[in-house]
C-alpha cells in the first residue's frame, strides 16, 4: 500500500501509548565532566554489533546528562538489578549529589560505575546521530562485568520482576 494516508506517521500521544507496552531493563546512564560524575535512569538502550563490540543509548536532549554526554564522549550503561528501584529513583530525580551515599568506583574513562548492578557497559562515543527531540549515542564496549541476578524492568510506567517459569 503507498498511499500517502496508510504512510502518515502516527501522532506522538499514540507512539507513547505504543512503547509503553514495551517491556525494558532499566539502567542508570552515568558519565563525567570536568571530574564531577553525572547520571540519569534510561530504558533506551541496545546492542549495536558485537565485533566490534557497540551498543547504543538514546537520550532526551533536554536532560541535563545529554551535553554532559556528549562533551565528554564517554559514559557507562549501569543495568539495574531487581531489587534496585531505589537506586533508579535516585537517579530519575533532580538531586543536586545523585552519588551520595551510594557506593560507586571510577571506570577506566573515569565515568562512574555504580557498585552491585546488574551488568554495566563502559563505552567511548564514536557517534551521535540526532533524531527529533532525540540523539542516539552510539559506544564502542571498552569493558563491562556481568551478573546472574535478575533484571529490574518498567512497563507500562511500573517496575516490574521477572518470573522465572524454570524454577
Amino acid at each position: 500500500m503507498t498511499d500517502s494516508a496508510a504512510c502518515a506517521a502516527i501522532g506522538p500521544s499514540d507512539f507513547k501509548n505504543l512503547m509503553r507496552g514495551v517491556a525494558s531493563t532499566v539502567s542508570v546512564v552515568t558519565t563525567v565532566n570536568e571530574g564531577e560524575p553525572h547520571g540519569m535512569t534510561a530504558t533506551a538502550f541496545s546492542s549495536v554489533s558485537a565485533d566490534p563490540p557497540t551498543v547504543l543509548i538514546v537520550l532526551n536532549k533536554s536532560t541535563r546528562s545529554h551535553p554532559l554526554i556528549s562533551a565528554s564522549r564517554l559514559f557507562v550503561v549501569n543495568m539495574l538489578q531487581e531489587d534496585q528501584v531505589e537506586l533508579s529513583a535516585r537517579f530519575a530525580g533532580k538531586l543536586d549529589d545523585q552519588f551520595a551515599d551510594i557506593r560507586w568506583r571510577r571506570g577506566r574513562t573515569g565515568a562512574p560505575i555504580l557498585n552491585d548492578v546488574l551488568s554495566y557497559f563502559e563505552c567511548e562515543t564514536v557517534s551521535e546521530v540526532d533524531v527529533g527531540t532525540h540523539t542516539i549515542f552510539v559506544g564502542r564496549v571498552i569493558g563491562g562485568e556481568a551478573s546472574s541476578k535478575p533484571p529490574l524492568l518498567y512497563h507500562r510506567g511500573q517496575y516490574k520482576s521477572l518470573v522465572d517459569t524454570d524454577a
